[in-house]
């Protein structure tokens, strides 16, 4: 069919005002919302060539490709909820402690993913008291020997685990349930599938919450073991010696509770996983977000735009596991193709990973010499450098994604004979076989 000079030129136009009118398909942090300000905060305090300081509280909402190879990675991905746009959201809340005038910070930012939601920036940041609500801070002895707000860094801390509710300083995040196809056998798509639930109570206790919930309520079909110490045999509780809750969320013993300290094993069906792997996402995004952009989608400015040159962590324990699979899985890599984090200080995380990018995965559960053995965190590869696993039969290290990229942050790995004892700090610089040592 003939097409004339004008057709052409409004069908041209039409394109292009699509293409600069849809909403981009990229992994972004797409609103926030600062439902708090305290300006200024720390009880006015002011530090010389800095200045006050203001809080910043409030709740981000973002969405990823699922087909983007930055997000495949993500388990589950695939069948998470999609918006219009095709993509996948998430929400997470956030705090954030500024200098008022950020012409005179630092231009660096310390971020810290919180610890099950809490902060544990007080060694470093030498300070006491404050809790998660650091701004609370007003003892003038106290902040005028803190460390890092007379040097002018911004500070930040945001939710990374589906913890319960934003509406708290706890930190916390939203992910989606996953869900497949709906089929004629499966109308609803709910997921199932094997779950374990180790329980140990530091009270006795007259129920036990389950991570997720049961797909079924047929007790046969779920195994509940004790023992009393570890090396004991575990001896199985019948079907008849406890119960489920009406929704299948906590299972409790029949005519007794469960004995402090003992051990209790269940293994179940459980089923509506939640895409948790998206934590990863939720932290690259962030960081984008603060570090690069002016504003988000709905125009409301980045409290720190222009304003943060360097980004580093500050971790203790769990958001160290958090970080080692983050750099491995490629997320120190942001969507534009820049760093997300300068650096990271791994404080007695070893060369563990965290098990949170699996389906039913429980990211709170931490192995130690006599607990949580069968949670998947001592996962190949261990060392920041390139080793063989004689085992998997694989080569790799958990810089590998970001050194294809250039995207690799400076690591600083500090930790203790606890890590030794209980977890792989000798993976750090073995290798896997314990039989070299490996290259600096």
């Amino acid at each position: 069919m003939y097409e004339t000079a004008v057709a052409r030129q409004t069908r041209f136009a039409l394109v292009l005002a699509a293409v600069l009118i849809a909403p981009a398909a990229e992994a972004r942090i797409t609103r926030i919302e600062i439902t708090a300000t305290e300006s200024p905060t720390f009880g006015g305090f002011s530090w010389p060539n800095v200045g006050q300081y203001e809080k910043l509280v409030g709740k981000a909402f973002g969405e990823v490709n699922p087909h983007d190879r930055q997000n495949r990675e993500i388990v589950d991905i695939e069948f998470a909820p999609r918006n219009p746009r095709g993509n996948v959201e998430y929400s997470f809340n956030f705090y954030i402690l500024k200098p008022i005038d950020l012409q005179k910070g630092a231009g660096k930012m310390m971020y810290e993913p919180p610890n099950r939601g809490g902060k544990t920036w007080a060694a470093l940041g030498r300070v006491s008291g404050g809790g998660d609500d650091p701004g609370s801070i007003t003892d003038p002895e106290v902040l005028k020997n803190a460390f890092l707000m007379p040097r002018g860094y911004t500070i930040a801390w945001s939710g990374w685990e589906d913890l319960g509710t934003l509406d708290t300083f706890n930190a916390s995040a939203s992910f989606p349930v996953a869900k497949f196809p709906p089929t004629t056998a499966n109308p609803t798509g709910t997921i199932t599938g094997p779950s374990y639930e180790y329980i140990v109570v530091g009270n006795a206790a007259a129920s036990a919450a389950l991570t997720y919930a049961a797909a079924t309520l047929d007790k046969t079909q779920a195994t509940l073991t004790h023992r009393v110490r570890l090396n004991d045999t575990a001896q199985v509780i019948p079907a008849s010696g406890w119960n489920y809750n009406a929704n299948g969320t906590a299972i409790s013993l029949v005519g007794g509770s469960f004995v402090a300290n003992d051990i209790y094993e269940f293994a179940y069906t459980a089923k509506d996983p939640k895409v948790n792997g998206l934590g990863f996402a939720a932290v690259r995004d962030w960081m984008e977000f603060l570090r690069y952009e002016r504003r988000d989608d709905h125009g409301t400015p980045n409290p720190l735009a222009g304003r943060i040159k360097r980004v580093y962590t500050e971790i203790s324990s769990q958001p160290g596991r958090l970080l080692n699979d983050f750099r491995h899985l490629g997320f120190n890599e942001t969507e534009s193709g820049k760093k997300a984090f300068d650096g990271h200080m791994q404080w007695i995380a070893a060369g563990n990973g965290i098990n949170m990018n699996y389906r039913f995965s429980q990211s709170g559960r931490t192995e130690r010499n006599r607990q949580n053995h069968l949670y998947i965190e001592g996962r190949f590869p261990f060392a920041n450098v390139t080793t063989f696993d004689p085992i998997t039969r694989k080569t790799d290290s958990r810089y590998a994604s970001c050194e294809k990229t250039h995207t690799c942050p400076l690591g600083m790995e500090i930790y203790s004979a606890n890590e030794y004892w209980v977890k792989s700090a000798s993976l750090l610089h073995t290798t896997p076989d314990g039989t070299r040592d490996l290259p600096d």
